[in-house]
């Protein structure tokens, strides 16, 4: 669970925010294991409703934005925007990097084998062909 603290004027203090903290915050009170809702607002401790996290691609960011209160809850943001050139250059250049890499695993862990038993005619050369297709076609 999340939890936000607020100031005596509701505005926000510290995000994220722990039951933990909140005992190391008050190290001479003795809270109970579990505390409620309610003994954790005498404290300006407030849950946080999660909001699922946005599904996007490399070409956007995601930032995680102070939670807002809405209905006497609060809530979740994310942002979402565009990212710069040289970040999407960046990371279409580690998911070269990491399908090359995936490749060759798969080479190695599914092909190859393949190969070997055609070298002793226990495969035939379709076989390792179609498996080096597979690969190539999963990881291009």
């Amino acid at each position: 669970m999340l939890y936000i603290k607020t100031n005596t004027l509701g505005e926000v203090e510290k995000y994220p925010y722990s039951k933990d903290e909140l005992r190391q915050d008050n190290p001479n009170v003795s809270f109970s294991g579990s505390m409620s809702d309610s003994v954790l607002a005498e404290w300006n401790v407030f849950p946080v409703h999660t909001t699922p996290y946005p599904q996007v691609d490399y070409k956007k960011n995601v930032k995680e934005l102070s939670p807002i209160l809405n209905n006497n809850e609060w809530h979740q943001v994310f942002e979402v925007t565009d990212a710069t050139a040289e970040e999407i250059a960046e990371r279409e250049a580690n998911l070269l990097a990491q399908a090359k890499q995936n490749r060759a695993e798969a080479y190695r862990n599914e092909s190859d084998p393949i190969f070997f038993k055609w070298q002793r005619g226990e495969a035939t050369e379709q076989e390792w062909l179609d498996k080096v297709a597979e690969i190539k076609q999963r990881w291009s």
